[in-house]
């Protein structure tokens, strides 16, 4: 495995030196040893900041005499990568400035092209421009990752490793693009930090640390570093928190406190990964092989349908994206699984909270995995691009800008601003992150392999996994197949 630099090394040093200069006016004593306080700090963060600025992109200076470069997107995320002005938020503020940063070094202007529709309607876009030869419209796609598959299958996106400029070992590119995306030297879907919601949409699990302690919950963070956060404790928790806050006599959703508030939906996916079950692995000799389907398989979801249908202490009630961290919101659960990027909802959350990886299947599997949800951007270049090293060297600029400046300020405000102040916060957003995984099978599912199966097995209430499967298997190795024939060719 390629070395990626730790995120556990980034701190934001500015916005926590005023606060702590400002306070040591008052006393001449206090205010020395804050100031040797201070200074010791500033070293420290400003060496993991600095040693983030240092890693070079070795780009080419190049001059394109404002020429556009356009990235095609959702019309929700048009706003997002470009911004129209400072508004005085660490996110927004931080992509603004780097946009000028980028057209300012390469001569060049922004933009991005947002599709109103559904996903569907965008990929029927994307083609109907690719064949038609139109290449005005957009340069790179930045697009919702299952759904840009389908795509690939159709040989309408280039090549990765065939574009100039693009250095796939650099930290602002995922481990995953190497390891688990390429196939025979081919890459038509990379995931790189200009991605931004490729971090967004990682999965993990908040939090309440202040209900932890009432429950005799000390510290989750250390049950994690302890190896110890799997679905057998999760059960354990479920079946000791929950509460009969109105004291009915029943499980009501509307009242009671329950361990975890889930919803049926890619929640459930999750677990597939985070039990280690992906659906393809490489071997040794780099060769792509199906694991998806096999005993274990089984015990996984026969321990996920009791965790969600047999516990008491579990609220997944709600067929619709998003409802547990309804239930956190609410106070009323323990526990939620969510996004990072959900945590920006917390800015009001009256109690502490933490961000902790999904659970393993059981305390002897070997580290923590996520994943992140089908709806994250990723990015293909169409084979209507005229002009490679352009597209290359803007791409890669931008991916590596994100990485030294957006990234920080997200992870930031993800934590309340705790991120500076908070080193075991900071360890746990870290390995959520660093446990990503993007799986083949699910990258490549376009909803038609077996990605999803969890899914719709829990949402229906079906208690077992192994007849489903064997009734989608053969039009899904008929599908994947197709997907691997494309990456096979000459």
């Amino acid at each position: 495995m390629r070395y990626r630099t730790k995120w556990i090394t980034l701190m934001l040093a500015a916005s926590m030196l005023l606060p702590l200069l400002s306070s040591c006016a008052d006393d001449s004593t206090s205010a020395e040893t804050t100031a040797d306080t201070v200074s010791t700090e500033e070293v420290k963060e400003t060496t993991a900041q600095e040693a983030r600025l240092s890693i070079s992109d070795e780009l080419p200076e190049r001059n394109y005499d404002g020429a556009d470069f356009i990235s095609l997107t959702t019309v929700g995320e048009t706003g997002t990568m470009i911004p129209e002005e400072l508004k005085g938020e660490i996110v927004n503020d931080e992509i603004y400035n780097m946009n000028i940063r980028v057209e300012d070094r390469f001569s060049v202007k922004l933009g991005a092209h947002g599709i109103d529709g559904d996903v569907k309607q965008t990929t029927a876009y994307i083609e109907k421009c690719v064949r038609s030869g139109i290449s005005d419209d957009f340069h790179l796609i930045n697009f919702h990752v299952v759904a840009n598959s389908g795509n690939v299958v159709k040989g309408l996106y280039l090549n990765w490793y065939d574009i100039p400029y693009v250095d796939f070992d650099k930290p602002w590119w995922a481990d995953s693009t190497v390891e688990d995306l390429t196939l025979n030297n081919k890459n038509f879907i990379a995931i790189g930090d200009y991605a931004l919601t490729s971090i967004a949409a990682t999965y993990c699990m908040i939090y309440d640390k202040e209900k932890a302690v009432e429950y005799g919950i000390d510290n989750m963070y250390d049950i994690v570093k302890n190896g110890e956060w799997s679905m057998d404790l999760l059960t354990e928790l479920s079946e000791s928190v929950y509460t009969d806050l109105n004291g009915n006599g029943s499980i009501d959703t509307n009242a009671d406190y329950f361990a975890l508030g889930t919803d049926h939906l890619s929640n459930m996916v999750t677990y597939t990964w985070a039990g280690d079950n992906p659906v393809f692995r490489k071997n040794s000799a780099g060769e792509l092989e199906y694991v998806y389907y096999s005993e274990h398989l089984i015990d996984l979801y026969d321990k996920l349908y009791h965790l969600v249908w047999e516990t008491p202490g579990i609220a997944a009630m709600e067929k619709t994206h998003g409802c547990g961290m309804m239930f956190f919101l609410d106070y009323r659960c323990l526990v939620t699984a969510a996004t990072i990027g959900d945590a920006v909802q917390l800015a009001d959350y009256e109690h502490e909270y933490g961000i902790i990886p999904y659970p393993k299947f059981d305390a002897a599997q070997s580290r923590y995995i996520t994943m992140a949800d089908g709806y994250h951007q990723s990015l293909s270049l169409p084979i209507t691009t005229a002009d490679t090293e352009f597209v290359g060297i803007l791409t890669e600029a931008l991916c590596a800008e994100t990485y030294k400046h957006v990234l920080p300020a997200f992870y930031d405000v993800c934590l309340k601003q705790r991120y500076s102040s908070s080193e075991e916060d900071a360890e746990m957003i870290d390995l959520c992150v660093a446990s990503r995984v993007y799986d083949f099978g699910f990258v490549y599912d376009n909803w038609q392999g077996v990605a999803f199966l969890f899914q719709d097995q829990i949402m229906g209430k079906k208690n077992e996994i192994a007849s489903y499967y064997k009734s989608k298997e053969r039009s899904a190795m008929r599908y994947y197949d197709k997907v691997i024939e494309k990456f096979m060719e000459e």
